[in-house]
């Protein structure tokens, strides 16, 4: 019989197992009295909550439920909370886990020693050991209590039924830090064969009249028992990516310390991320061999328990999980057909996905690169290229490519024409294989080498020609249009004698010339629009001849020149449609500045500067009597002298 197994039962027959047990979770203990071996699922486990506040049942504490920060005396279940008592308390947001919809207890101790919480426990099994443990922390700033504030001090205790304190542990003043920072207090306790109910109680011991605040959070008694580790292949990992098709044996190995007399164990696995869990039919032994499977992710860990306890969840611990990752890896694709015209330049083109690349060709080619160029491809670089990628966890592909090098198209064009507008121009593409032209306007036919084009301006075509091979060549071919001449002499003009006009001509076309002549020999100014002063009525031509060949033509304008202006000496406004306005119409380049009309008596009956405007014989909208009747004109020359005409006119009715 082992040593140990001997001194247990030495031991249990003198009724002192507790102490042992007790002595190897103190030892054991790294802060409080928590136990650093595995611990199961807990049995008890007060997280208070989320969503609404709930008070605690009225016999769980001695504290007074509120809401927001509480009194001396009092608590609150809340989950967010600025800092309380004018920022002299940490701010509270969010629970242990960082959930911040998750729910604390927040206690103001102040002068109150009492119990925080307490809550009785049955069903425990024997010879068990279990931590009763939670997480707290100190609430309060250095400025609480105007800078004084008695610090929480919190005991753990496990009680008989009576009353009677089986084991305790105490906290000890908690210190003020920065910031929140969670702590878990407890202790341990040993069931005896036979367990009993017990009591589990956390107590405010106030030391002072003012502080003791504390927040406490995941109150929980677990079964505990032996250090478990867990090893995958010989290592202590928490999780592993492998690739469907790995070579690893993945064998898992659990390692753990004494404490069970008798251990009954298993291998677990949970395929939704460790939320349920299902015994490996089998796999009861400290190793377990993981079968090989081409994908998905499964996790496993070991319980523990005294072979008496077996299938009893409240007596069982439980190691950390190791997760196990398979990738399923990308698909094999077959042997790619690559074809490449000669003197080209190829694009050598991988799957995505992936994070690293190693391209390998024909003498001696290399790349790393995703997407490598092949330039000015020879018949030499034709053969197997292949493609080895690996992603982000190391999983890879290894894809093949046949390089075929064909011959190129090459085409043959010429690439200007120049023509005449209106014209039509017979363009001229050769090679082996199909014509493809754009665009498509003005063109006879888009697929032969030799269309037709009549293009009202200037335009580039591209001609694409495509082997049997599918290689292709394009050439650009541009038609340039020389545009005809085209002029204009401008309207006829009406001046007076002894005055100038400017004769408004305007030329267009390519490379144009253009002259100016008249009748009767006068001699013209050779510019676009000159100016001349004919004494008699005088007709000029614009001629113009395109250098490039592409038309001549010419237009004429007459100057009328008149001795004087010529003013109508009655009119008839009896609404026959002859006669009925009276008009000024003054030459050209000679603006009418006023215009006015006068009965016998002096009287102004009409005016206007716009020769458009003339009198309909009415002044006021009232028919004016026949008669002779004085009119007054100015108007302007082009040298800005003004003419002023005086005299009468007769209204006939």
């Amino acid at each position: 019989m082992p040593f140990f197994t001997s001194l247990f039962s030495i031991i249990y027959r003198l009724k002192i197992y507790r102490c042992l047990i007790l002595f190897i979770c103190w030892s054991n203990a790294v802060q409080a009295q928590l136990w650093n071996g595995n611990l199961g699922a807990p049995v008890l486990n007060i997280t208070f909550g989320a969503g609404p506040s709930q008070p605690l049942a009225s016999d769980a504490t001695s504290f007074t439920y509120t809401n927001g920060c509480p009194s001396e005396g009092q608590y609150a279940i809340e989950h967010q909370l600025p800092g309380c008592f004018g920022d002299t308390w940490t701010i509270l947001v969010g629970d242990y886990t960082h959930d911040f919809e998750g729910h604390y207890m927040l206690v103001n101790g102040g002068a109150h020693s009492g119990t925080v919480l307490v809550q009785k426990v049955d069903g425990l099994c024997g010879n068990t050991t279990y931590q009763f443990a939670a997480f707290i922390t100190n609430v309060l700033r250095e400025t609480a209590c105007g800078g004084t504030p008695a610090l929480p001090n919190i005991t753990f205790s496990v009680e008989a039924t009576d009353g009677t304190i089986l084991e305790s542990y105490n906290t000890g003043d908690l210190p003020i830090t920065v910031a929140r920072y969670w702590t878990e207090y407890g202790v341990c306790y040993t069931t005896p064969p036979v367990p009993m109910p017990i009591v589990l109680r956390i107590k405010n011991n106030a030391t002072g009249s003012c502080g003791c605040a504390f927040v406490m959070d995941n109150v929980s008694l677990k079964p505990a028992g032996p250090g478990i580790t867990l090893t995958l292949d010989g290592k202590q990992i928490q999780q592993i990516d492998l690739c469907s098709g790995y070579k690893d044996p993945l064998l898992l190995e659990a390692n753990y310390t004494t404490g069970f007399i008798d251990p009954a164990m298993h291998w677990q696995q949970s395929t939704d991320g460790g939320r349920t869990w299902l015994d490996i039919p089998g796999a009861n032994t400290p190793t377990y061999l993981i079968p090989r499977r081409n994908q998905g992710i499964i996790a496993y860990r070991f319980w523990m328990a005294q072979q008496i306890n077996l299938g009893i969840a409240s007596c069982t611990i439980n190691s950390d999980m190791i997760v196990t990752n398979v990738h399923p890896g990308p698909d094999q694709l077959p042997l790619q057909p690559l074809p490449a015209c000669l003197n080209s330049e190829l694009v050598l083109r991988s799957r995505s996905g992936f994070q690293h690349y190693e391209w390998k060709g024909p003498n001696g080619y290399q790349s790393s690169q995703p997407m490598p160029v092949i330039k000015d491809i020879n018949y030499s670089d034709q053969g197997l290229y292949t493609l080895l990628a690996s992603d982000d966890v190391g999983c890879t592909a290894l894809d093949s490519f046949l390089l075929t090098v064909y011959p190129g198209a090459a085409i043959a064009t010429n690439p200007v024409y120049t023509i005449c507008e209106g014209t039509t121009v017979h363009l001229a593409a050769s090679g082996e294989g199909n014509f493809a032209w754009t665009p498509a306007a003005y063109l006879s036919d888009t697929n032969i080498g030799n269309p037709f084009s009549t293009p009202p301006d200037s335009i580039q075509y591209q001609v694409v020609l495509t082997n049997m091979y599918g290689c292709k060549d394009s050439a650009l071919v541009n038609i340039n249009i020389l545009k005809k001449a085209v002029v204009s002499a401008g309207a006829d003009h009406f001046i007076l004698a002894g005055d100038t006009v400017l004769l408004n001509g305007s030329v267009k076309g390519t490379d144009v010339h253009y002259l100016w002549t008249s009748t009767g020999a006068v001699a013209v100014d050779q510019v676009i629009q000159p100016r001349v002063a004919p004494l008699v009525e005088t007709s000029y031509t614009l001629s113009a001849s395109a250098t490039t060949g592409c038309g001549d033509a010419s237009s004429t304008t007459t100057v009328h020149v008149y001795k004087d202006i010529f003013l109508p000496g009655a009119f008839s406004p009896n609404a026959d449609g002859l006669n009925d306005v009276y008009h000024v119409i003054p030459p050209d380049s000679y603006p009418l500045t006023y215009f006015a009309i006068f009965n016998r008596q002096g009287k102004k009956v009409f005016s206007t500067a716009n020769p458009n405007i003339g009198w309909d014989g009415n002044f006021q909208g009232t028919p004016q009597a026949p008669g002779t009747y004085v009119y007054y004109l100015e108007m302007k020359r082009g040298n800005g002298k003004k003419i002023i005409r005086k005299g009468s006119i007769v209204l006939v009715r």
